[in-house]
């Protein structure tokens, strides 16, 4: 699946954030710095990139409970009139996505919490966006307090964003484990030996659980109305 993300954020360089975010991606998904003046010939190859793609993600930072305006002026210069009217069909069915860094705990963005308001409510006008042209609007990632969590946290959150970029959505436990061998098995190939051997033992035998479990699915019951 050919996926792009356009980085919205109006100081990339100076975010430790969004630099991990950048490094943490997978080196076969581009990212696109939005930059201004939008010049005619910026323009057209943000809409390129958009056309090639299967799925395409804007990153940015969530400054006052919104994006920087530099996201909204992408949005408008990119999402013309000129260009809705050739390419609309074309658009239909892509996969959209938002990734945003927050500066404070996640857990206080809800009712009764600090913030008092969710996520998902703060990014409904770009779900509003996806459906008014026929995008697949996809679960939002967030990346909270990055520099203030441990280590083993950020581990995590690179593991959580390369399966958000590289998963299907809705992506099932058994997708989830297959990917997490795969990765595996490719680190395992950047050490000499024995390491090397113990890791893709490792793979191979987590595989083969992964085969019992789906055997066991298999005859489970299923549910008729999911």
């Amino acid at each position: 699946m050919a996926s792009v993300i356009f980085g919205g954020h109006p100081e990339m360089e100076t975010s430790a954030s969004h630099q991990f975010l950048y490094e943490a991606r997978p080196d076969t998904i581009p990212f696109v710095q939005i930059k201004r003046p939008f010049i005619e010939e910026n323009v057209r190859a943000y809409q390129e990139a958009i056309l090639e793609a299967d799925r395409w993600f804007l990153q940015f930072p969530l400054f006052w409970y919104q994006a920087p305006g530099l996201v909204a002026d992408f949005i408008q210069e990119v999402f013309s009139k000129t260009f809705m009217d050739s390419y609309s069909k074309d658009l239909k069915g892509k996969e959209f996505g938002v990734i945003i860094s927050v500066g404070v705990p996640l857990r206080q963005y809800q009712a009764g919490g600090r913030e008092d308001v969710t996520i998902s409510e703060l990014l409904r006008p770009y779900q509003s966006f996806a459906r008014a042209i026929g995008l697949k609007y996809l679960s939002p990632f967030v990346l909270a307090q990055h520099s203030y969590q441990p280590e083993h946290i950020q581990q995590d959150n690179l593991v959580r964003f390369r399966q958000y970029l590289e998963l299907p959505t809705q992506a099932k436990f058994v997708d989830r484990n297959a990917w997490l061998i795969h990765q595996l098995e490719l680190i395992a190939n950047e050490f000499e030996q024995p390491l090397q051997e113990q890791l893709k033992l490792v793979a191979a035998e987590w595989a083969e659980e992964m085969d019992n479990l789906s055997d066991i699915e298999a005859h489970l019951p299923k549910t008729s109305w999911r």
